[in-house]
């Protein structure tokens, strides 16, 4: 059996700390966060990560920012302008990596159509 000096899954957790800049989008209309995530998405400088926090769900049943601007940051990694993005562990709020340089393109997926 393995034994690991440190926890290789500990690279995946993050916390505010995290990020060099949160970007607050609690309270904005859908279309006007996904706006200025896109804008973000456009211009923010090579290698810079961010915190994106939304409102969290409530129980009434009413869609959060979490499918919605998990689906637009999905399709911005795949099209190679996010290095990475990961949900926060309390579904309100993601990671994102820009990619180091500009024109990065993610590697290939394995498998994977």
């Amino acid at each position: 059996m393995p034994v690991f000096d440190n926890n290789p899954l500990e690279k995946l957790r993050f916390g505010p700390d995290a990020a060099d800049e949160v970007i607050d989008l609690t309270g904005l209309a859908h279309a006007d966060a996904l706006s200025q995530v896109d804008e973000l998405l456009n211009a923010a400088p090579a290698g810079r990560s961010y915190l994106l926090r939304f409102s969290p769900a409530r129980g009434d049943g009413r869609e959060t920012l979490f499918q919605p601007l998990g689906r637009k940051l999905l399709s911005a990694r795949r099209t190679g302008r996010l290095a990475s993005c990961l949900p926060a562990s309390d579904a309100a709020g993601y990671l994102i990596v820009m990619p180091p340089v500009s024109g990065y393109m993610s590697p290939p997926r394995v498998g994977v159509n």
